[in-house]
């Protein structure tokens, strides 16, 4: 006992009691006399104790071997039979790592002095490295190898592996699997033929649950969000795409990690989900979805849930909000970002993937969303039923002062200050020279010269007849309302336009409910669904969706499957592009515009197209089809969805623009990632 402390822990008497073995084999107690005596009162070979240097021993073995009391012990480690063993190697004598067979030689913080260290590893601009967990190394730096972990693999190499985000995808993927219910929920949307209502009926499980849309000030019925349901639950999250983009988390909101600016992406997240729309009555569409795949009914997974190997992650992830520029310079969904405007089909392949491989824009994918989860809860084809977006905030107002001194505020008449929102974006500038006559277009950029696309902070009382509009901009930035002197002939007047609002608006929505923030029906706000912000004031160009014009007016549609690199050739497109249906032509002839009926879902892609013709707003989705012109009969136009601030009634989830070529763009074109 000598090489062990006194008082070193405790051991379990046959009795059931405890006793200090170190202090009872120290005693002094009369009576008793030696170490074997005093032993011999407990159970021998009992147990284990802890050594005040953190080592463990058995103290019966010790006494059993002699290594006790009077003699045959010995105080040298490497004397000791039974050493215990790494990778076969006994722990004798100095072994380094490389001894035990736990790494090769090498510097694995500069990736020097070994050849199994991979290349990139070796290079002169090395990225730095810091400890961060046992046997693991952190690399700090922005570039490709961002926020993954150095380890060492079974081959002795050093590859980059992150480790974080597999413990992340294990937590969610244990997490849903848990809260799978299995419920059906399915809506039956009565084909236009045969009833041209808009409102559905609700079966199976979706049966009897009651939805209404919130605003930041009230809260409206969601029975979906009771605890009953968790298909329904989203979260926000950061992600990244892999390489067939399909979007993987990093970060979940109310963690450490999660961030809402820098070289982020926020996506609204909940579990992966089956669903089918099964347009094949005659009477009626069947819109059917499910946290579980029911192969009985011919359920499939949800696009943005699938890889392009047919994998099925345990997560949906969509962008949450509009792109804008980011901290970094590249298109991202953030809150708080002016969207970036004069989006097109073309320009979107380079914008999106100078972030990576995967990145492409976002998809009709993202819209056909809305059409589902607003006909499971909402039982209805018609969005603006539900929320009429921003699509009847189009105003445009001369200043009601002209004044020479300079302010941050805007004057408007008493009227026109009653239509524009607090919280709501404006821009201010006045009209382009056109020839000497004004062109007030919002794609003029004379039309931004003093604010553009700027926060409306608040509206107040000018004089009596006029109110001051007053914006989010610095004192330096102030202007005055004199007109543009452009000749001696032509000035143009200082305008106020309202414009699109920035991204995060809907954020202010009680909870995690659907809705609008301020009001629903007005037109004047946008709205989100499960998480993700809609109707910003603009169209949303679809990145994988054209329309390919034919002579007859129809117009073949053709989606970019995943994996499938976007293309701006036409001749590519037709190539490489699946075509998924046909809109057909206005019965009126003539290429002329046309009310939806219906829409139809390509499940496989997850893109859509209007199918047959309607007859008004108030039926069928209520959504128009803005065909293009009577000498749109060849070439490819991109997919404008949505509307504009100024479509009204028109607009809505399967309003369609077919005007513009893949280049087109323009002021009032966004794009989501």
């Amino acid at each position: 006992m000598n090489n062990m402390s006194p008082k070193s822990g405790r051991m379990l008497k046959e009795d059931g009691t405890y006793i200090n073995v170190a202090d009872a084999l120290s005693t002094d107690e009369p009576g008793i006399q030696g170490v074997e005596e005093q032993i011999g009162k407990y159970a021998p070979m009992s147990g284990r104790m802890i050594r005040e240097d953190g080592s463990v021993v058995n103290i019966a073995d010790l006494i059993a071997k002699g290594g006790m009391g009077g003699g045959g012990g010995t105080e040298n480690y490497n004397a000791l039979s039974n050493k215990p063993q790494i990778n076969g190697v006994e722990l004798s004598g100095n072994k380094t790592a490389e001894d035990l067979d736990l790494q090769p030689a090498g510097n694995y913080l500069t990736g020097e002095s070994d050849p199994t260290v991979p290349e990139w590893a070796k290079q002169d601009n090395k990225p730095e490295y810091t400890a961060s967990e046992v046997g693991a190394v952190a690399i700090n730096q922005g570039a490709e190898n961002a926020g993954k972990i150095l380890t060492v693999g079974a081959d002795g190499n050093v590859a980059p592996q992150d480790t974080r985000q597999k413990n992340l995808k294990k937590t969610i993927e244990n997490y849903y699997a848990m809260r799978r219910t299995g419920k059906v929920y399915q809506t039956k949307l009565w084909k236009f033929a045969e009833n041209p209502t808009s409102t559905g009926e609700k079966l199976l499980d979706n049966a009897g649950l009651v939805f209404s849309p919130s605003t930041d000030t009230e809260e409206g019925q969601d029975d979906y969000l009771n605890g009953q349901h968790p298909l329904f639950e989203w979260v926000h999250c950061n992600y990244i795409r892999d390489d067939d983009g399909t979007a993987r988390p990093t970060a979940i909101e109310g963690t450490e990690d999660y961030k809402t600016t820098g070289a982020v992406d926020v996506g609204a997240m909940q579990m992966s989900f089956y669903f089918k729309w099964d347009a094949s009555n005659t009477e009626y569409d069947l819109i059917t979805i499910s946290d579980l795949p029911h192969p009985e009914l011919g359920l499939e997974p949800w696009v943005e849930c699938v890889k392009e190997d047919g994998a099925v992650v345990p997560w949906c992830i969509g962008s949450a909000y509009v792109s804008g520029l980011a901290e970094d310079g590249k298109l991202r969904s953030q809150p708080g970002l002016k969207p970036e405007r004069n989006q097109s089909h073309n320009n979107m392949i380079a914008n999106y993937q100078s972030k990576g491989a995967g990145y492409w824009g976002a998809g009709a994918c993202r819209n056909v969303f809305q059409f589902i989860f607003n006909a499971i809860k909402g039982a209805t084809k018609n969005s603006q039923t539900l929320f009429a977006g921003c699509t009847s905030y189009n105003y445009q107002y001369e200043a009601a002062v002209q004044s020479a001194e300079t302010h941050t505020y805007f004057p408007v008449t008493n009227s026109q200050a009653n239509n524009l929102v607090v919280g709501s974006y404006v821009s201010v500038g006045y009209a382009g020279n056109n020839n000497g006559t004004e062109n007030r277009d919002r794609g003029q950029t004379t039309m931004h010269s003093y604010a553009d696309d700027v926060k409306i902070l608040s509206i107040e009382t000018l004089d009596e007849n006029n109110k001051a509009v007053y914006l989010d901009i610095p004192e330096e930035s102030a202007f005055n309302t004199q007109p543009h002197v452009y000749t001696e002939e032509f000035s143009a007047p200082i305008i106020l336009s309202t414009m699109h609002w920035w991204s995060g608006a809907t954020d202010a929505v009680k909870g995690r409910n659907d809705g609008s923030p301020g009001n629903n029906t007005n037109g004047k706000y946008p709205y989100r669904v499960q998480g993700r912000e809609y109707a910003i004031g603009a169209y949303i160009v679809a990145s994988d969706t054209v329309m390919d014009l034919q002579a007859d007016y129809t117009k073949k549609v053709l989606v970019a499957p995943k994996g499938v690199a976007h293309s701006s050739s036409d001749a590519t497109i037709r190539s490489t592009y699946t075509k998924i249906g046909t809109i057909p032509a206005a019965t009126a002839g003539d290429n002329a515009d046309w009310w939806v009926g219906d829409i139809d879902i390509d499940m496989d892609s997850g893109s859509w197209y209007p199918k047959t013709e309607g007859s008004g707003s108030s039926q069928g989705t209520g959504d128009r089809v803005y065909a293009g012109g009577s000498t749109a009969t060849s070439g490819m136009r991109e997919y404008l969805q949505g509307g504009s601030l100024w479509y009204g009634s028109a607009a809505g989830a399967s309003c369609l623009n077919c005007w513009s070529g893949l280049g087109g763009g323009g002021w009032d074109c966004v794009a989501c990632d």
